[in-house]
């Protein structure tokens, strides 16, 4: 064969360089797709792990802050009205598996005719002087992590002493 032979004829030239430039441009895009993908994901993951472990810190605050409104003596209730009143409660975690992580826990406490607590009143009778029953709200707030890998969760907690 002579060389004149092995000539691509003029309308195949160049057909593979387009398609090759093609087919790198959209690999590129197709791995910076997958890319942004797999790190959102991590993200999410971690986030959800945050928000599980505030979950937990609030619902620790809670208990703490129960067993601090009702032990050692539950029951006497104008002791554990004036425990509610001064229970703003700061919880700071160093524990595995929430360290890193804090608690805020406050107390509302209201007699059954929705009249707020008198710690100094008998702990027999309620305002009007009939007998009473303290209702106790307990709002706990765990908060865990920092900056955009954070999470804040609420808890609430109700519960009675009467007489």
């Amino acid at each position: 064969m002579s060389p004149s032979a092995w000539k691509t004829p003029p309308r195949q030239r160049g057909f593979l360089l387009p398609v090759a430039v093609f087919l790198l441009v959209a690999m590129g895009l197709l791995a910076l797709a997958l890319w942004r993908t797999t790190a959102g994901s991590n993200l999410s993951a971690v986030q959800e792990v945050i928000s599980v472990q505030s979950f937990y810190a609030a619902e620790s605050g809670a208990q703490r802050a129960m067993a601090q409104l009702f032990f050692p003596n539950g029951d006497i209730r104008q002791q554990i009205d004036q425990r509610c009143a001064a229970m703003p409660l700061a919880i700071s975690f160093t524990v595995t598996g929430l360290n890193q992580c804090s608690a805020q826990v406050s107390c509302l406490c209201r007699y059954d005719d929705a009249s707020a607590c008198d710690p100094t009143v008998d702990a027999n009778y309620g305002p009007t002087g009939d007998t009473a029953a303290s209702f106790y709200q307990l709002t706990s707030v765990g908060r865990c992590g920092s900056g955009d890998v954070s999470a804040v969760r609420r808890v609430e907690v109700e519960a009675y002493a009467g007489q």
